[in-house]
């Protein structure tokens, strides 16, 4: 028999972590808004009346969540055989078909209906880099994938593939060598102007939020990290409230929105069982449905200005029309994709059986991005 703490951290660990689902659809939704409001405001040639960045730091929550969910998945995996190509097959199924499918969507946007796109202009090399995650610049230097949101996405592969390869080494070589190799390619590109687009993307320091994840992730397996309602909420809140104070700051991004996303992830995770438990099954599918909610979200809101565009809407309502549609519209639209494109590939690509953390994975919604990242 194990120690009372051993069989304490073992129910912990095995449990079904609802909050975390919760935080994907705050993210993802929070994402969704950011991009809504300056959409809105850009198309009308006005000027925000707030920074947008506290919403649009939902992406920073994925990242952490992303560095959480791989490490807690992964951890028995350190120093197996075999265990790095099993990490990057799972990764593939859970990533790239349902993003090469809405790229796919967009290239023939491009094609056939690239006078209603505003920003995004057909390019073969931007094009096949989008599919191969590589980081490229379009034509007006922007960098960033055929679909703009996959900018994100060029962060998560290059995370796992970096963390998969670290899984040759046990736990802990692996996650010193993890750390010290970000903080020196972050080092590096702050020094030195690469001239090499990816060299210069990968080196931002925002990809440093993934680490913080992996860092709770550590803490996540070693103790029982539940905590007081109060306290889960005050800790929320001083997340939010950082965020809130230092989005007009001129400091790294890993700083102004890293830090008060690891906040509100840990929050999350030292949520009592007895709150998680009572997190109601409509915010649940809104997490599971948030990585479709992330990638298709742009698509709603490109259908709406085109619409707010041809008729004629009373002044002093339009912004809120056109928050509740697109809001609506991207949720009604990404659970459907959840539904009936996501699940369908995720069973379709899934057919050999898993061999590493199949209880955690099922448990914790494996799903690092699901939106967010």
């Amino acid at each position: 028999m194990g120690s009372p703490h051993m069989q304490q951290s073992s129910a912990a660990a095995t449990r079904k972590i609802n909050a975390l689902q919760a935080l994907r659809a705050y993210a993802a939704i929070s994402v969704m808004l950011g991009h809504g409001i300056l959409e809105f405001h850009t198309t009308k040639g006005m000027v925000m009346p707030f920074n947008e960045f506290p919403l649009i730091a939902g992406v920073d929550i994925f990242f952490v969540l992303s560095g959480f969910v791989m490490y807690y998945t992964s951890e028995e995996m350190f120093g197996r055989p075999k265990a790095v190509l099993e990490f990057w097959r799972r990764r593939f199924i859970r990533l790239v078909p349902l993003y090469w499918f809405f790229t796919s969507l967009m290239v023939a946007v491009l094609l056939f209906l690239g006078n209603h796109v505003r920003s995004t202009e057909f390019n073969l090399w931007n094009v096949i880099s989008s599919y191969l995650f590589i980081p490229s610049e379009r034509p007006g230097g922007r960098i960033a994938p055929v679909l703009s949101l996959g900018w994100t996405l060029n962060y998560e592969v290059f995370f796992y593939f970096s963390f998969g390869l670290l899984l040759l080494f046990n736990k802990r070589n692996g996650l010193i060598c993890l750390i010290l190799s970000y903080l020196c390619l972050i080092v590096v590109s702050s020094l030195y102007n690469f001239s090499s687009v990816p060299v210069r993307f990968w080196g931002n320091s925002i990809i440093f939020e993934f680490i913080f994840g992996v860092l709770l992730g550590t803490l996540r397996v070693r103790v029982d990290l539940q905590k007081s309602l109060s306290f889960c909420l005050a800790i929320f809140l001083l997340g939010l409230i950082i965020l809130l104070l230092g989005c007009n700051l001129e400091v790294p991004r890993f700083v102004k929105g890293g830090l008060p996303a690891a906040l509100m992830v840990y929050a999350a995770l030292a949520l009592p069982l007895s709150a998680d438990r009572k997190i109601p099954g409509w915010i649940i599918l809104l997490g599971d449905s948030s990585y479709a909610l992330y990638l298709c979200h742009r698509f709603v809101l490109r259908i709406v200005t085109i619409f707010f565009v041809e008729v004629t809407v009373p002044a002093g309502g339009q912004i809120f029309l056109y928050v509740f549609m697109t809001l609506s519209g991207s949720v009604i639209l990404s659970i459907m994709v959840h539904k009936f494109i996501e699940r369908p590939f995720l069973q379709l690509f899934s057919s050999k059986k898993r061999r590493y953390g199949k209880v955690k994975s099922s448990i914790i919604g494996d799903a690092s991005i699901n939106a967010l990242n």
